[in-house]
C-alpha cells in the first residue's frame, strides 16, 4: 500500500489528551497605534515624560487630551512598552522627523492644549531641558533602527527626501553642539550627533548611495569646515552600518556590491583625514585653548574614522605606505599622555591585523611599520628610554597596556617573518613580546599568550625537521625565559587566602592560561628540559624560604606553590623514569606547612598528576599518602585531595596494599560517628562529591584484591547496604533527600567501579570467586526493598529520582541485558509507578535505556510497549496545553526520546495502537515550545517515525517483523500520518518561515530538514499539498524554488536538501526582519 494525496483519512480517533493552543498575550493597556502623526506625537511626548521625568509630572494636564486609554501612558512601564512598539510603526518616520525639528518641549499645561510640539516653543525649566535631550535622542535612535530594517515601509521615491532631512538634522544639531551648548554652559549632545550619523550611514546602504562620501564632503564640509568632527563621525559610521548584522537588504548581492563601492571610496576617506590632520597642525601654533580643545576632538574623530575603515573595509595596503596619516598616528603613540593615544593604539592594532606580513601587496607597508613600532619599544643608541620603557618606569598602566597590545599584535601578524629562514633580527621582536609578558598586571601580561601559542604551533609546523630544530634552538633562550616569567605570573596575589570563591575562581582561570603556555613550551623543548627549568628555581626558592626566620616562613609560600603548579601542568610530558626533579618534589610535599590550604591543594594535585610515576617509584608513596588523607579534612583543599587519592588508587592499586581500604574504613567510621551524634548526615565534614571520588579510587584499587579475598567486597559493600537499610527502616522521621541521594550514589560507584571480571555467557565464575554480573545482581537483590521504599519517600524530588535512575542504568549496562533479565519486570514496575507519582523526566530516560537494551528481543515487545503506553498516558494527563508543556520541558524532551527509541527498536505494537496518534498530536503541540532540548526530542521522534516508514517500504519489513506484520504496520503508519500529519507539516513550514522555533534546522537525529526529507520520500504528494498553504507567507521566488526542490527530490541527497533548506530559511529570515 502506498500513500497519496487522494487517500482518505481514517475515522476520527478518540479525543487526544493534549490540545493545541496558541497564545497571544493581550496588552490592552497600550493605546493602539494610528497613522495620524498628530496623535502619535502627543502620545510619544506623554510617554517620554513618564519615562524620563516621572509618573504624575503633568499627568493631570496631559490626561485631559486624547482617548483610547492614553492615561495609561503616565505609568512608566506602560510608557516604555508603548515607545518600544512605536519604533516599528510606520508613523514613526514622520513623528521622529518632527521631534528632531522642534527645539523645546511644551510644559505640562501646554501639552494639554497643543497636540504636537512647536518649534521654538517656551521652555519648561529643568524638565524641559531633560526632555529635549531625551526626545531628540529617542527620535534619532528610532530613525536609525528604522533605516536598518524598516525602509520597506516607505516608497522608494521618498528615500532621497528622507536622506536630505537626516542630513539637515545632522548639520543643525552638530552646529548646535558647537555654538549653542557652550553658550548655554551645558555639555554638547554628542550621542545625538553620533546616532544621526549612524542613521545616515544605514540609509546610505539601503539606498546604495555610492557617492555618499563625496556628496557630504562637498555639500557640508566645504561650506562648513567647522563641522569636520561631525563629518568624520559620519564617515566612521558608513562602513560600520554596512557591516551591522542588523542591516536588512533585499539580497546579499546588494550588500556585497555596496561594500565594493566602499572599497573604492577608501582614498576619499584618507584624503579627508589628511586634510583634518593638516588643519590640526596649522592650529597648533596658535595656542588657543578653544582651538586646542577642538583639535583634540578632531584628532579623536580622525582616529575613530580610520579605525572603522581599516577594520571593516578591505582596502589597498599601498594607500597607507605614503600617507602622512601613518607617521601622525605613530607620533601620537610616542606619549601615552597625548590626546587620542588609546584610539591611536586601536588604529595601529587594526592596521597590523588587516595587513599581515603574508598578505600579498603588504610588503611595502610592512617595511614602513616595522621600524616605527620597534622604535616605540627599543631604546636608541643614546640610551634614551623608549616610550614603552618610560611607561614601565612611570607605572603608567594605560600606556603599558597600549604598547603591549601593539607589540603583541605585530608579532602575531608578522609571524611569517619571525619564522622566516632569512635573518632580519626577528629575535628583537620576540624579545619585545617577552618583555611585555613581564608586565606586573597578569591581565596585561596575558595579552601575549595567544602569540606564544601561535609561535609554538608555527615552529612545530616548520618543514623539514632539520630546519625546524634549528629555529627551535635559536629561540630556546627566549622560551626558557618565558618559563621563568610564567612561573612568576602563576603566583597567587597577596591575600589570596581571604578572597571570595568567585574572585578566587577568576584567579584560577588566569593561572590556567599561563600554565597552558608552560605546557606549550614542552612541545618544543621537551618535558625534561622544562622540568629542570622549573625544578632548579624551585630548589632555590625552598632554600631561600628555609633561610628566613621561622616567623616569616609561613607567609612565604607563594613562590613554592607557583613552581609546583607549573610542575603539575607538565606531567604528561615528563618521562616516568625521571630521577632528579620529581623525587625532590615528592620528598618536599610532606614537609610543606599543612595550614596553607592553597599550597596544600596544589601539592595534592602534583601527587595525583604524577600517580603513574609513583606507580614505578613506590618508595615515595608511603610519605605522601598520609598527606593526601589529612587534606580531606581541610575544606578548601578536600577536592584536590580526593581527586589525587582517586588517581593514585587507579594507577598504584597494586602498590597500596591495604592502605586504600583502611582510608575508606576511616571515612565510613567518621561519617557514622557524625550521623550517630545527631547531625543527620546532611552536612558531613567531607563533601559527598569528594567522598565519592575517594570511593571510586578505592574500588578500583580493591578490584584486583577482591578476586583473591572476597571479604574485600563485603568490606566495601556492607556499610552502603546497611546504610540504605537504616534509611528505609520505619522510624519516627523520613530521611532527607540529600541523605538518600548520597547513599544511592555510593551504591552506584560500587556498581560502576568495583571491576570484577566478567564471565563469558553461559560459563560459571572462577571457583571461589564472583563475576561482575553476579555481584551486581546480588547487591541489587539485597538492596531492592530499601531502594523501592526510599524511592517513595520523596517522590517529587528530582535529584533523588535522577540518582536512583542513574544507579539502575549503570547496573543494567554493567550486568548485561541477559543477566539482568530476572530484575527487569520489578524495574519496569518501579519505573512506571515512580513516574506516575512524580512526573520526573529521569524515569523516562531510564525507560529509554530499558528499551534500548531489550528492544531487539521480540519476547519483551509486549512488556516494553505496555511500559511506554502507561508512562505516556501519565504524561498526557498533565501535558494538556502549551502552558503545561512549557512548565515541563524536560518531560517533553525525554517522553519523545523514549517514543523515538521505541519506534526504532520495537515499533510494531506502538504503530498498530492509538498511542502513535496521541504522540503525533502531542508532538504537534510540542513543536511550538520555545525550548531547545524539548524541540530536539520532538523532532527526533518524528524523524524516527518517518524513517521507520521508509524502512518498511524499502525492505518490506522492520524491527524483525514478519511480512504480514510489516504490511499491517505500514498501513497503520500511513493512516496515522494521514490523520495527524497536516498540523505537523504546518508547524515545520512555520519553523522554516521563522514563526516557530527551529533550533535544529538540519542536524542529524532529529531536525526540521530531516523530517521533511523523510516525509517527502514517504508521502511526497501529501507533503506538498499540506506545505503549500503556509508557505504563501514566504517570498515568492524562494517559495517557488523550494517547492521545485520538494517536487524533484527523487535523486537529491540529504546534504543537497539540507542546503536548499538553509537557503530558503536565509531568505525568509531577511524578509522577516523587513516585516517586523
Amino acid at each position: 500500500m502506498t500513500m497519496s494525496a487522494s487517500s482518505q483519512p481514517p475515522p476520527a480517533a478518540p479525543p487526544p489528551h493534549p490540545q493545541q493552543q496558541q497564545h497571544h498575550p493581550p496588552d490592552s493597556e497600550l493605546p493602539p497605534h494610528t497613522d495620524d502623526p498628530e496623535v502619535e506625537s502627543r502620545r510619544v511626548l506623554r510617554a517620554l515624560r513618564a519615562v524620563y521625568v516621572g509618573a504624575g509630572t503633568g499627568g493631570g494636564a496631559c490626561g485631559g487630551t486624547g482617548g483610547d486609554g492614553e492615561s495609561s501612558l503616565d505609568r512608566r512601564d506602560v510608557a516604555d512598552r508603548y515607545l518600544t512598539s512605536f519604533q516599528r510603526a510606520p508613523a514613526a518616520w514622520v513623528v521622529c522627523d518632527r521631534l528632531l525639528s522642534a527645539n523645546d518641549v511644551p510644559p505640562p499645561a501646554a501639552a494639554a492644549a497643543r497636540p504636537a510640539p512647536a518649534a521654538g516653543g517656551g521652555g519648561g525649566g529643568e524638565d524641559s531641558a531633560l526632555l529635549r535631550t531625551q526626545r531628540h535622542f529617542f527620535a534619532a535612535q528610532t530613525l536609525h533602527a528604522k533605516c536598518l530594517c524598516d525602509v520597506h515601509q516607505l516608497p522608494s521615491a521618498s528615500l532621497p527626501s528622507l536622506r536630505d532631512s537626516l542630513l539637515n538634522h545632522l548639520v543643525r544639531h552638530a552646529s548646535e553642539a558647537l555654538v549653542r551648548a557652550p553658550a548655554e554652559d551645558r555639555p554638547a549632545n554628542r550621542p545625538l550627533v553620533t546616532r544621526l550619523c549612524m542613521a545616515v550611514g544605514a540609509l546610505a546602504a539601503q539606498m546604495h548611495w555610492t557617492s555618499c562620501l563625496e556628496d557630504v564632503a562637498n555639500g557640508i564640509l566645504g561650506p562648513r569646515p567647522e563641522l569636520g568632527p561631525a563629518v568624520l563621525e559620519l564617515f566612521r559610521s558608513v562602513p560600520e552600518e554596512a557591516d551591522s548584522n542588523r542591516l536588512v537588504l533585499p539580497s546579499e548581492e546588494e550588500l556585497w556590491a555596496y561594500r565594493d563601492v566602499l572599497r573604492g571610496s577608501y582614498p576619499v576617506v584618507l584624503g579627508l583625514c589628511e586634510h583634518a590632520v593638516r588643519s590640526i597642525a596649522a592650529n597648533a601654533a596658535e595656542g588657543d585653548g578653544i582651538s586646542s580643545f577642538r583639535d583634540v576632538a578632531t584628532a579623536e574623530a580622525v582616529l575613530s574614522c580610520l579605525q572603522s575603515w581599516v577594520r571593516v573595509v578591505d582596502g589597498d595596503p599601498r594607500l597607507w605606505e605614503n600617507t602622512p596619516l601613518l607617521p601622525w598616528t605613530f607620533d601620537l603613540l610616542g606619549d601615552p599622555n597625548n590626546g587620542g593615544f588609546e584610539l591611536a593604539v586601536d588604529v595601529c592594532v587594526e592596521l597590523l591585523r588587516a595587513f599581515p606580513s603574508d598578505r600579498r601587496g603588504s610588503e611595502g607597508l610592512v617595511r614602513t611599520i616595522i621600524p616605527r613600532v620597534m622604535a616605540l619599544g627599543r631604546s636608541d643608541d643614546n640610551d634614551t628610554a623608549s616610550p614603552f620603557r618610560k611607561a614601565v618606569q612611570e607605572e603608567d598602566e594605560d600606556g603599558i597596556r597600549g604598547y603591549v597590545r601593539i607589540f603583541t599584535e605585530m608579532a602575531e601578524s608578522y609571524l611569517s617573518l619571525i619564522l622566516s629562514h632569512e635573518e632580519m633580527g626577528q629575535s628583537a621582536l620576540v624579545e619585545l613580546v617577552l618583555e611585555c609578558a613581564t608586565a606586573p598586571d597578569p591581565d596585561v601580561a596575558g595579552i601575549t599568550l595567544n602569540f606564544w601559542y601561535r609561535f609554538v604551533t608555527g615552529l612545530e609546523e616548520l618543514e623539514p625537521f632539520e630546519y625546524r630544530q634549528i629555529k627551535i634552538d635559536s629561540f630556546a633562550p627566549q622560551l626558557m625565559r618565558l618559563l621563568e616569567i610564567c612561573a612568576r605570573l602563576l603566583r597567587y596575589p597577596p591575600g589570596a587566602e581571604d578572597l571570595s570563591l568567585d574572585r578566587l575562581d577568576d584567579v584560577e582561570v588566569v593561572r590556567g592560561y599561563f600554565a597552558d603556555t608552560v605546557e606549550d613550551c614542552c612541545r618544543l623543548l621537551g618535558g625534561e628540559a622544562v622540568l629542570r627549568a622549573l625544578g632548579d628555581p624551585l630548589r632555590e626558592e625552598c632554600g631561600r624560604v628555609a633561610g628566613l626566620p621561622p616567623a616569616r616562613q609561613a607567609g612565604e609560600w607563594h613562590g613554592i606553590e607557583a613552581y609546583m603548579y607549573a610542575v603539575q601542568a607538565i606531567s604528561l610530558y615528563v618521562p616516568s623514569d625521571e630521577r632528579q626533579i620529581v623525587p625532590f618534589v615528592m620528598g618536599l610535599i610532606p614537609q610543606l606547612p599543612g595550614d596553607v590550604p592553597l599550597l596544600r591543594a596544589t601539592a595534592c594535585a602534583v601527587v595525583g598528576k604524577y600517580a603513574s610515576w609513583l606507580a614505578l617509584q613506590p618508595s615515595h608513596l608511603g610519605p605522601v599518602l598520609p598527606y593526601l588523607a589529612q587534606g580531606l579534612s581541610v575544606p578548601r583543599c578536600a577536592g584536590a585531595s580526593a581527586v589525587a587519592i582517586r588517581e593514585v588508587c587507579e594507577r598504584c592499586g597494586d602498590q597500596l596494599g591495604d592502605s586504600a581500604l583502611r582510608l575508606w574504613d576511616d571515612i565510613v567510621a567518621a561519617r557514622e560517628r557524625h550521623e550517630g551524634g545527631g547531625g543527620g548526615g546532611e552536612e558531613f565534614v567531607l563533601d559527598v562529591k569528594n567522598e565519592l571520588a575517594v570511593l571510586e579510587g578505592v574500588c578500583r584499587a580493591a578490584s584486583s584484591k577482591a578476586l583473591a579475598d572476597p571479604s574485600v567486597i563485603q568490606r566495601l559493600a556492607n556499610p552502603i547496604v546497611n546504610g540504605l537499610k537504616t534509611l528505609a527502616a520505619p522510624q519516627g522521621h523520613v530521611p532527607g533527600p540529600k541523605r538518600i541521594a548520597a547513599e544511592v550514589c555510593r551504591l552506584t560507584v560500587l556498581v560502576q567501579h568495583l571491576r570484577l571480571p566478567r564471565s563469558a555467557p553461559g560459563s560459571a565464575p572462577a571457583p571461589g570467586g564472583m563475576d561482575r554480573s553476579e555481584f551486581i545482581l546480588a547487591l541489587l537483590r539485597e538492596t531492592w526493598p530499601s531502594l523501592d521504599a526510599l524511592s517513595l519517600a520523596h517522590p517529587r524530588d528530582f535529584n533523588c529520582g535522577e540518582k536512583l535512575c542513574r544507579l539502575h542504568k549503570h547496573a543494567l549496562r554493567e550486568c548485561g541485558a541477559s543477566r539482568y533479565a530476572p530484575l527487569l519486570e520489578p524495574l519496569v514496575e518501579q519505573t512506571v509507578r515512580n513516574f506516575a507519582a512524580s512526573l520526573g523526566s529521569p524515569y523516562l530516560y531510564l525507560a529509554s535505556v530499558i528499551v534500548g537494551e531489550y528492544g531487539n528481543d521480540p519476547s519483551r515487545a509486549a512488556l516494553l510497549y505496555d511500559t511506554v503506553a502507561r508512562m505516556s498516558r501519565a504524561a498526557f494527563d498533565t501535558l494538556r496545553t502549551l502552558d503545561d508543556l512549557a512548565d515541563h520541558p524536560d518531560v517533553v524532551e525525554e517522553l519523545f526520546f523514549l517514543a523515538g527509541k521505541t519506534v526504532s527498536r520495537c515499533p510494531s505494537l506502538m504503530v498498530q495502537s492509538d498511542l502513535l496518534r496521541s504522540l503525533l498530536r502531542c508532538a504537534a503541540l510540542g513543536m511550538r515550545l520555545h525550548h531547545r532540548d524539548a524541540n530536539r526530542g520532538t523532532l527526533n521522534f518524528l524523524e524516527s517515525a518517518v524513517s521507520y516508514g521508509l524502512k518498511l517500504r524499502s525492505h518490506g519489513g522492520g524491527g524483525g517483523a514478519a511480512e504480514g506484520d510489516s504490511q499491517q504496520n505500514m498501513a497503520a503508519l500511513e493512516q496515522a500520518i494521514l490523520a495527524e500529519g497536516e498540523p505537523l507539516v504546518i508547524n515545520l513550514a512555520q519553523a522554516l518561515l521563522g514563526d516557530l522555533p527551529a533550533y535544529r534546522l538540519d542536524a542529524r537525529s532529529g531536525s526540521v530538514a530531516g523530517v521533511l526529507f523523510g516525509m517527502n520520500r514517504l508521502c511526497p504528494e501529501l507533503l506538498v499539498r499540506w506545505i503549500e498553504p503556509p508557505l504563501v507567507a514566504a517570498p515568492e521566488h524562494a517559495r517557488a524554488a523550494f517547492l521545485v526542490t520538494l517536487r524533484g527530490m527523487g535523486t537529491s541527497s540529504r546534504d543537497e536538501f539540507n542546503a536548499s533548506v538553509r537557503r530558503f530559511t536565509a531568505v525568509c529570515e531577511r524578509s522577516r526582519k523587513r516585516k517586523i
